[in-house]
């Protein structure tokens, strides 16, 4: 069984257009954050994970001081304030947001509320889904995170950013 000329043209096609995304579209596509390395899926994964045991012996150990509800508004709040990527942005207020918790539990119940979001820049999403406290690192300064910290600390909270 022969393969005509066509069929032969299409492969060759075929295998060179597979060989250059694979060779070098895909590792720039990496680079540039685009992508995410096969590292960086696996450590989400594991992030994932964490924070769910976190989560859950939370809850197990303590209640909450406020119900879901509530702190499903604060977890939209806190989007809302910080959704834009630094276009109109309110990290104060998203950083009061975060310090309304009381105990571990509260922390594990906005995080879980929260869930995985989709950040924006100039009404694009940008990068891939991420949680609350991936939302607070990337959006809030050094300075914020520790007076935060700091907040948590003082409460005798154990989850830090």
């Amino acid at each position: 069984m022969a393969i005509d000329k066509q069929t032969q043209k299409l492969l060759l096609y075929a295998a060179i257009g597979g060989g250059a995304y694979f060779l070098i579209l895909r590792p720039l596509l990496i680079k540039l954050g685009i992508l995410k390395s096969p590292l960086e899926l696996q450590q989400e994964q594991d992030q994932k994970i964490n924070i769910d045991s976190y989560v859950n012996e939370s809850i197990k150990l303590q209640n909450p001081t406020k119900s879901k509800g509530a702190w499903q508004i604060v977890a939209d709040q806190i989007y809302n304030d910080l959704k834009f990527s630094g276009i109109a942005d309110n990290k104060s207020d998203a950083g009061g947001q975060v310090t309304k918790v009381q105990n571990d539990a509260d922390v594990a119940l906005l995080i879980q509320v929260f869930g995985m979001r989709q950040e924006s820049f100039f009404g694009i999403n940008t990068g891939g889904l991420q949680n609350l406290p991936q939302f607070i690192i990337g959006n809030l300064s050094s300075s914020q995170i520790a007076k935060i910290n700091n907040n948590y600390a003082s409460k005798k909270i154990k989850f830090r950013f």
